[in-house]
């Protein structure tokens, strides 16, 4: 059997840059960017929709990371033709570094049910979430293909995209769902033609980040609600068990240094300090088993729960 994805060794990245989507906000992104350049000693690009998070972040990276060169780039990733202004941005503040990892990671998300969801926040969650993966996909990779050196292309997707859909944040998990897939397509599309861009998909399961709050900010913002340049990063969620943004970048690198496609990266130690995880591939297993049995099965409706929940019921979430 041939598998485009292989272990790589990170120490091929060294020097090389960075790239992050959806970085400037505390969460997974300014994770990836903190790790890339504490622990792998990459340049790192911070980029955002607003120019205040882009510019704090590059500044706060420079602080505390002098041995490489950051870089806060405002785009809107839904434009393609901001996308293109940021890899010229990109390509002229790193003339002589190639793009070592490019995460597409901009997101959004509204916790509600289909039937209580408006048309406008799923426009904005496939818009962000999916079109604006393969807007930065469309912009990078051709760039990448262009060098024989190893590189990373990793979505964010969720581990809500690997699951049976549930009974709240029906837009999101329909949006990461696809993000699986066009990322298999892309692995797909490169394998034989590109061996040396390593292409994952990042499903991540519970992280402390502002994502929620982010996406009402945002949202604010299109209906004129909140000037753009009022924007700042928003405190990350105080959630149990979450693991942090650190931890969990070092998870993700651990796995794709390891030749994982399927980033899952459920909380477990070492990158937790308790033994509450999400438990990832029970519920993985439980869709697949649906699947295969071509049926679906919503036992878990009538659960009792305050909350009834397919996803949310492991060990993570018990009293």
């Amino acid at each position: 059997m041939s598998r485009q994805q292989t272990a790589i060794d990170l120490n091929e990245l060294r020097d090389t840059v960075a790239v992050v989507t959806g970085a400037g906000n505390n969460g997974i992104g300014w994770g990836l960017l903190r790790h890339a350049a504490g622990r792998l000693g990459m340049h790192v690009v911070a980029i955002d929709l607003h120019a205040g998070l882009v510019e704090a972040a590059e500044q706060q990276l420079a602080a505390e990371f002098p041995g490489v060169r950051a870089l806060g780039v405002r785009c809107d990733v839904t434009d393609p033709e901001d996308l293109a202004r940021a890899r010229e941005a990109i390509g002229a503040a790193f003339p002589d570094n190639r793009i070592g990892a490019l995460f597409a990671n901009a997101g959004v998300i509204f916790p509600h049910t289909v039937l209580k969801s408006t048309a406008s926040e799923w426009r904005t969650t496939l818009e962000v979430n999916v079109v604006g993966v393969v807007n930065t996909l469309q912009a990078f990779v051709p760039l990448l293909q262009g060098n024989s050196a190893p590189a990373i292309v990793c979505p964010t997707a969720s581990v809500g995209g690997l699951v049976r859909g549930d009974g709240g944040g029906a837009a999101y998990q329909a949006s990461k769902h696809a993000v699986v897939a066009l990322t298999e397509s892309l692995s797909f599309e490169l394998a034989r033609k590109s061996p040396q861009l390593h292409v994952h998909v990042l499903c991540p399961c519970i992280v402390a980040s502002a994502l929620g709050r982010s996406s009402q900010i945002n949202a604010s913002v299109a209906r004129g609600e909140i000037e753009p340049e009022e924007v700042t990063a928003s405190a990350i969620s105080d959630m149990t068990y979450a693991m942090t943004p650190d931890n969990h970048a070092r998870q993700v690198f651990d796995l794709i240094a390891a030749g994982k496609f399927y980033v899952v990266t459920d909380n477990v130690p070492p990158y937790v300090d308790h033994d509450r995880p999400f438990d990832a591939q029970t519920i993985i297993r439980e869709r697949l088993d649906n699947l295969l049995a071509g049926e679906l099965d919503n036992a878990d409706a009538f659960s009792g729960a305050a909350v009834p929940s397919a996803i949310l019921k492991g060990p993570m979430f018990k009293g």
